[in-house]
């Protein structure tokens, strides 16, 4: 049984602990303000280009021809494509299941659609994935570190334009993008969405109203819209997901310091109660010793 002083050395080791997760439940707390006005901001912008495209794509007059469309929307079966599967997760711990659900997800789908792909490559958003999967058996993408911190839409656009790139050059035949979707400070939910190409079917996010494809005045016409509206897609499209993922890291950490703090709380009561009692019991004894030695002196 641990002594009366290394018991207050404990209560006292806990109770700085507990000070610690408190303090960074409320940076966190201030964080995922910010980053959760900034995502409600963005998600009507991203939904609207989405809804644009899909409007264009549907006009009678829209021809545009691009290597970034696939006016199908049938995703490869064959096992003859190569795709590219953008990890997207935190670059700092302490935010509970954010990154180890995410990672698991991942490895989840490698395993489930590795006979649909000729290969399969993992590209990194963040340092906690990247650390994961460097050491396992996996094809091994970029990792775009300088991305990483407080997210700004030109680290958006440099990660965009690299994707893009690497899709037009013939290294992946599809990009997807694996993250979490902000919900609410205490949920995020796991989302795999398609990024290139860019599918007529999916244009427009899952669970939004279908854009209308009825006629419309379009100036200067369809396919000059669409050019302009697929230069912004992507580069929104990853700043949309670098946002969710953001809110949810924070939302994640706050909930986990305040699980955090209050476990601490309660180990304080049960350290002070043994503490108090151990206490008591020392007491008891050297009143005893005291009388014992009185009543000897007696005799």
């Amino acid at each position: 049984m641990a002594s009366i002083k290394d018991l207050k050395k404990r209560i006292g080791s806990v109770k700085n602990t507990q000070q610690t997760t408190k303090a960074m439940k409320m940076v966190s707390a201030a964080k995922l303000r910010r980053a959760q006005d900034a995502i409600i901001s963005n998600r009507p912008y991203a939904k609207a280009v989405g809804n644009l495209i899909e409007q264009m794509l549907g006009q009678p007059d829209a021809d545009f021809e691009s290597p970034l469309l696939d006016r199908e929307g049938v995703e490869s079966k064959d096992g003859t494509k190569k795709v590219l599967v953008l990890v997207v997760t935190s670059d700092r711990g302490l935010c509970a299941g954010f990154n180890s659900n995410l990672i698991r997800a991942t490895q989840r789908w490698v395993r489930d659609n590795k006979s649909n792909y000729a290969s399969i490559t993992l590209a990194y958003l963040g340092k906690r994935g990247f650390d994961f999967f460097k050491t396992k058996n996996y094809t091994q993408g970029t990792y775009f570190q300088e991305a990483g911190g407080k997210v700004t839409f030109q680290k958006a656009k440099d990660v965009s334009t690299q994707l893009v790139q690497s899709y037009l050059d013939g290294q992946y035949d599809e990009v997807k993008i694996v993250f979490n979707e902000f919900k609410n400070a205490a949920a995020q939910l796991i989302r795999f969405e398609d990024f290139l190409p860019l599918r007529q079917n999916t244009a427009a996010k899952e669970g939004d109203d279908q854009a209308s494809s009825g006629m419309v005045l379009v100036k200067p016409s369809p396919n000059a819209v669409l050019k302009a509206l697929l230069e912004k897609h992507f580069n929104i499209q990853i700043f949309r997901v670098m946002l969710d993922s953001q809110a949810g890291e924070h939302g994640a950490r706050m909930s986990a310091m305040e699980n955090a703090t209050k476990n601490a709380g309660e180990m304080i009561k049960r350290l002070t109660l043994v503490y108090n009692k151990q206490r008591q019991a020392g007491i008891t004894k050297e009143l005893l010793e005291i009388i014992s030695g009185s009543e000897s002196q007696k005799q």
